[in-house]
């Protein structure tokens, strides 16, 4: 099953609606469980047996249970029930599935609150939750958490191989680069981008590197940390970094790796 092209079906929807219609009529403060399964050839019949299986379960258990035929999805509604409860049925459910060679991926689980209804992102999230895992196991989606924005580092040096080399190499770490090849250019990126970091060569046409540091250290960009990466290896030209506020100072050459580990040490 493709779980991208599941969560962007109409499933996500109407499992949306369902479940927030649900919150309404539960008692205040306590949950409605969702459990989500990749079935084929399921039968109203099989539905009943499945139902009453669960049922079993607790004297008082109330199950609202739909197959999406479309889909390929089974979904089980428990008004009132915890998410530790929610995976501890998930197992029965899943016991019956196998053993009736139902089970056609992965199952997921949830829980959702009245006091912190489901969002549309969040049934998205947990639709699409549904093959994340192995057959084997039951995921557990814990909630939507939107992917982290990528760090912005604003890179000024002449040399325009090592702006390519590290545009691509730090791209693929996560980071997005806007390479600068003068001071001049470099302070205007970062007036306008406000980058999470600097990284400057020393010796740079128009302004210089120390400049460089000490305009940002006076701009709206003030708090963003600065490395320079330099040719220069007089230790007056290092200390004179440092004391103009360079969070690391890394010689030429250097290692790729080593700079990264610096880079990730400043942002973390």
């Amino acid at each position: 099953m493709n779980n991208t092209l599941l969560a962007e079906s109409g499933l996500a929807q109407r499992l949306y609606e369902h479940v927030n219609n649900m919150l309404q009529t539960v008692v205040p403060g306590t949950e409605c469980g969702v459990i989500a399964a990749a079935v084929h050839g399921f039968s109203p019949a099989h539905l009943q047996e499945l139902e009453n299986r669960l049922g079993m379960e607790g004297g008082n258990l109330a199950t609202m249970a739909a197959y999406e035929a479309k889909e390929g999805a089974l979904i089980i509604l428990l008004p009132g029930q915890s998410l530790a409860f929610t995976h501890f049925i998930a197992l029965s459910a899943k016991d019956f599935l196998k053993e009736a060679e139902l089970l056609a991926g992965g199952m997921a689980v949830a829980a959702f609150s009245e006091s912190a209804p489901a969002a549309e992102e969040d049934i998205a999230g947990f639709v699409s939750s549904l093959n994340a895992g192995e057959r084997t196991e039951i995921a557990v989606y814990s909630g939507y958490r939107p992917a982290p924005e990528a760090p912005t580092v604003v890179m000024i040096d002449p040399n325009a191989d090592l702006l390519d080399f590290l545009n691509v190499r730090l791209g693929l770490q996560g980071y997005d680069v806007r390479p600068a090849h003068d001071g001049k250019e470099g302070l205007r990126l970062v007036e306008s981008v406000q980058p999470d970091l600097v990284i400057t060569e020393l010796a740079l046409p128009a302004l210089d590197g120390y400049q460089v540091i000490q305009r940002v250290r006076n701009s709206r960009s003030r708090t963003c940390k600065v490395v320079v990466l330099t040719d220069l290896t007089v230790e007056q030209d290092i200390c004179k970094c440092f004391e103009l506020g360079a969070a690391d100072v890394i010689r030429k050459p250097f290692s790729p790796k080593e700079l990264e580990a610096r880079l990730k040490r400043l942002l973390a």
